[in-house]
């Protein structure tokens, strides 16, 4: 706080705390970390899915009567190069908002290795 003197502005300073009292340690709340981990990577795995079925979608138009699509042994070479050029037309949709969740999962993490992170004292 500031106040005005006759030989100018003075700086007043705020009475102490008594040391007996407890000074409050900062933290992050480690079960909100945790929640925003979670919904994350359930996020991710949506996208994942959505875009991997997208991409046996694409696969399946023209396949042979042999070729299961729930059975990935039974992919001809064509399968496959339909399944793989659905990945890379798709690739600049799916891929930043997924590397975007990868990248704050990872950070998310980094946060709960910190000693700030720990359950603060009852």
């Amino acid at each position: 706080m500031i106040e005005q003197s006759s030989g100018g502005a003075n700086l007043r300073t705020a009475p102490a705390t008594p040391s007996s009292a407890p000074v409050p340690q900062p933290h992050l709340d480690r079960n909100m970390l945790l929640h925003g981990i979670a919904a994350r990577r359930r996020r991710l795995a949506e996208l994942e899915t959505s875009m991997v079925e997208a991409c046996e979608r694409a696969a399946v138009r023209g396949t042979c009567r042999k070729v299961r699509m729930n059975d990935h042994d039974t992919w001809d070479k064509p399968t496959w190069q339909r399944y793989l050029v659905a990945a890379a037309r798709l690739e600049p949709d799916y891929m930043p908002r997924m590397r975007r969740l990868q990248q704050d999962i990872d950070r998310f993490e980094r946060l709960l290795t910190l000693p700030m992170t720990a359950a603060p004292a009852q």
